[in-house]
């Protein structure tokens, strides 16, 4: 009963951020669609590198220690990283600031800079990357120490606060202040969406410091756990960019390689719909990544048992959910606008990708959590995203939407068969007895 309704949640959570995709579709266009999904999984890669894999570290060794009741080595973990970020991420903000301040400054010397994009630009990836960096290791510790249900409503909270500063930015501030000019769409856009990641960045500090996770720990145990885990910072680091080989490569290079803006707007619709569908999968994903981390330490029967399950209950709802897709996919991207519905086709072959995601994202987690699975991680994802930037390139600059397609699709299937190879490895392979 809790894994329902902690998933209901999370699916009406990924549902009202296909509403905001749908009502920026619908009032901005193809074009500026596409600008504006461009943004936003720039600053999420951004974001996503300056975590440094610290969000799948704590997902790796905190379920474990919380199931041999190790909480010690919990709060000495947290407060090691806290104190190995802190430095990282001020320098990081006060270099975006004095970055943005250089540009400026240069700006009035070079009149052929752009003042207002350039210095914008810089400050808000850079600050938002830092954001999204706290947001994503806070996310991972709740979930990971059982605070699962205070995390899906903080998570629901800032696509709310999204929602809410979308509606106000794009009806009001959006043409108060730059008389709807399409040049600035995308970033003040994004402004509201990294002002619900700071609101609720604050949320999690407070919830952080009201709660027994705040404990004191001393400096001894802090060295003593300072070693094993920043040895996979850049395993995780590497392995955490995987997700970005499906859409978002295929996208930046459409939109680096595309001979017409509007290929990326439609690219961006196809990927919406198939996101939609995505949520009813990715909170099992989020759900699992504790139970699946811990069945390590509970033995290879167990790990298994889990395994299957999961394989089994994702399958399930991936036929539904393609199915439901498949009878209205052309309603929906006439909601989008009526330019959308010539992409209907490949919305169609793009199902493929649920099935292809209910198999590999359990069977990911499994590698991901075993003892090497921050190198085996690392190296499985660099040949995934090697793979997907040599075929984009020669596809899309060849076959434009179709090749952009067929790389979306193509990476999913051959991601799944590796990931199965892969992962039955791991089972044979991994010692139980001795997992940390």
């Amino acid at each position: 009963m809790v894994f329902a309704i902690n998933m209901i949640l999370l699916t009406a959570d990924q549902c009202m951020l296909f509403l905001i995709n749908l009502m920026v579709a619908r009032n901005a266009g193809p074009a500026a669609f596409g600008d504006f999904t461009v943004a936003v999984n720039s600053l999420f890669l951004i974001g996503t590198i300056v975590t440094m894999g610290l969000d799948s570290i704590v997902a790796h060794y905190i379920p474990k220690y919380y199931v041999k009741k190790k909480h010690d080595e919990i709060h000495s973990l947290i407060l090691s990283i806290k104190n190995f970020l802190q430095p990282i991420y001020l320098t990081l903000f006060i270099g975006g600031f004095l970055l943005s301040l250089a540009i400026i400054a240069l700006s009035y010397a070079l009149e052929h800079l752009r003042l207002y994009e350039m210095s914008h630009l810089v400050t808000l990836f850079l600050w938002g990357a830092v954001v999204l960096s706290i947001y994503n290791i806070y996310m991972q510790l709740f979930r990971a120490v059982g605070y699962m249900r205070t995390a899906i409503f903080l998570n629901m909270l800032q696509t709310l606060f999204y929602f809410l500063f979308t509606l106000f930015t794009y009806f009001y501030f959006y043409d108060v202040l730059f008389h709807n000019n399409a040049q600035y769409f995308a970033h003040i856009m994004l402004i509201s969406f990294i002002l619900s990641y700071v609101l609720i960045g604050f949320a999690f500090i407070l919830v952080h410091q009201k709660t027994q996770l705040n404990l004191r720990i001393t400096l001894d145990k802090l060295r003593k756990n300072d070693i094993a885990w920043k040895k996979k910072i850049s395993g995780y680091t590497i392995q955490n960019l995987d997700k970005y080989a499906f859409t978002v490569t295929p996208l930046l290079i459409t939109e680096w390689l595309g001979k017409d803006e509007y290929i990326v707007g439609l690219f961006s619709a196809v990927a919406s719909i198939i996101a939609l569908g995505f949520t009813t999968l990715s909170p099992i994903n989020i759900l699992i990544k504790p139970e699946i981390s811990a069945a390590f330490a509970h033995g290879k029967e167990f790990l298994l048992r889990t395994l299957f399950k999961y394989v089994g209950i994702c399958l399930g709802i991936a036929c539904i959910v393609a199915l439901t897709l498949g009878i209205f996919s052309e309603r929906i991207l006439l909601l989008f606008k009526s330019d959308f519905i010539e992409v209907l086709p490949f919305v169609y072959i793009a199902l493929i990708n649920l099935f292809c995601y209910s198999i590999s994202m359990p069977l990911t987690l499994v590698i991901q959590y075993s003892r090497e699975g921050s190198k085996i991680g690392a190296q499985f994802t660099l040949y995934i995203l090697l793979v997907q930037i040599i075929a984009s390139l020669i596809l899309i600059s060849w076959l434009d939407l179709l090749g952009t397609m067929i790389c979306y699709v193509g990476i999913n299937i051959i991601y799944v068969i590796a990931a199965s190879i892969i992962a039955y490895r791991v089972y044979q392979r991994e010692p139980f007895g001795h997992h940390e």
